[in-house]
């Protein structure tokens, strides 16, 4: 209530600083607790990002002939609260490049979407180098915390699948619509996805609809979805009372490709959808990239 209390009072205020307060009061409920990888095969980064944000990664190579993944997490809890799947994404050899924002998990660094956009871009093009299959210079320094730039000579080349949850979703679709036709990831995996953030916060808030377009609209997932060319696939719980279920099914229409899918996890809410059915498709959508 008090949360929503001030975030009435911000609103009401108007103007781009109040926005920019709306925004962080809104959206980012992260956990700022730096916890190490408890898997010997994860290795915790620390990553430069060219605008000035000290992020924290967690890092684990491929297996030959397997997809790497690179996760963007949603807006609660830090990495540490998402060990055992990326624990099921090594167990199948997957890569993993899992990136905390700025005020997650350790990480430092200017907090906005604008923000976070760039540092996800740069990341990308960082891919090669961090994951180490690529040119450039690895970061890090050992199997425990290293540092550095992570700078590559080039885009990434190498295969990725992105893979978008809750809040996420909407960094993984903005990055993906950004990409050159030939640096598009392999493929995009969307987790209770939602149709825009405004559209999110009119559906839970609605006393501020009125007021909400102070907010602006970051991550306009409907607008970036239909520039979207790689294989797509999209979990939602039919329970989700956070993002509705209505919003994963109004992306997939727009989904231009025909190489796409939508699984709607029967009895999930928002925080459950890795279910057996979901967890089927997932490694069979991974293994043919």
């Amino acid at each position: 209530m008090r949360r929503l209390l001030l975030l009435a009072l911000l609103l009401l205020g108007g103007g781009a600083a109040v926005a920019m307060n709306a925004e962080r009061l809104l959206v980012f409920f992260f956990d700022p607790e730096r916890v190490a990888p408890g898997d010997a095969r994860l290795q915790e980064v620390e990553w430069q990002a060219p605008g000035g944000a000290r992020l924290v990664l967690w890092v684990a190579r491929p297996a030959p002939g397997r997809v790497s993944v690179l996760y963007f997490h949603g807006n609660a809890g830090n990495l540490a609260t998402r060990e055992a799947r990326f624990r099921w994404f090594l167990d199948r050899g997957f890569g993993l490049v899992a990136m905390a924002y700025p005020g997650s998990s350790g990480s430092t660094g200017p907090l906005s979407s604008d923000a976070i956009n760039a540092d996800a871009r740069a990341l990308y093009d960082a891919l090669p180098a961090l994951i180490g299959t690529g040119k450039g210079t690895r970061a890090g320094t050992g199997a425990g915390t290293g540092a550095g730039t992570g700078t590559a000579t080039g885009p990434a080349r190498l295969p990725v699948a992105l893979y978008g949850e809750s809040l996420g979703t909407g960094v993984a679709l903005e990055l993906a619509a950004a990409l050159p036709a030939g640096d598009a990831p392999a493929g995009v995996v969307l987790e209770a996805p939602y149709s825009s953030i405004l559209d999110v916060g009119k559906r839970q808030y609605p006393l501020l609809a009125p007021y909400l377009h102070y907010l602006g609209d970051p991550w306009v997932s409907h607008d970036n979805i239909r520039h979207l060319t790689a294989p797509l696939l999209i979990l939602h719980g039919t329970q989700d009372r956070t993002i509705p279920p209505d919003m994963g099914q109004a992306l997939f229409d727009l989904a231009p490709g025909s190489d796409k899918r939508l699984l709607l996890v029967e009895g999930a809410g928002h925080t459950d959808v890795w279910q057996p059915a979901a967890k089927r498709a997932l490694a069979r959508f991974l293994a043919r990239l």
